[in-house]
């Protein structure tokens, strides 16, 4: 495709397919080749999970945050981006948008956040974070 897609616009990969599919530009004339398109054009993990940290720091200086070290010294299932706001702790797991799925142990991690009085959640775009953010602040 000639120009960038927009990945925001989409709330499933099936929406993703179609507009693919029914776009001029685009190679993908199957649903196949549509889904083959997106896992090679959407950005890795890693991207989303920046920009959602250098969110955190503009949204909120005082937050103290950090991007959990994966490793044979980490514990498995550990969210993506960690952050300590007005003494609470939250767990953003991040998934790429439209394809992403948690692991079991994922899954396992953020109802132990949630039960040991933390929170977590799964997001892929700053927007999100904004929204928990503000919806945590009126509590």
């Amino acid at each position: 495709m000639a120009e960038k897609v927009n990945w925001e616009q989409f709330s499933t990969e099936a929406e993703a397919v179609t507009f693919l599919k029914a776009t001029k530009e685009s190679t993908c004339r199957t649903a196949g080749q549509a889904k083959q398109y997106i896992r090679k054009n959407l950005p890795k993990e890693s991207y989303y999970q920046d920009k959602i940290i250098k969110h955190i720091r503009e949204l909120i200086p005082s937050a103290f945050v950090w991007k959990a070290a994966a490793g044979p010294y980490g514990r498995q299932g550990i969210p993506d981006v960690c952050a300590v706001i007005n003494g609470r702790y939250y767990g953003f797991e991040v998934k790429r948008p439209l394809i992403g799925v948690l692991s079991a142990i994922q899954e396992q991690t953020i109802r132990q956040i949630k039960a040991a009085g933390g929170q977590a959640y799964v997001v892929s775009y700053p927007a999100e974070v904004t929204e928990i953010l503000r919806k945590e602040a009126e509590c």
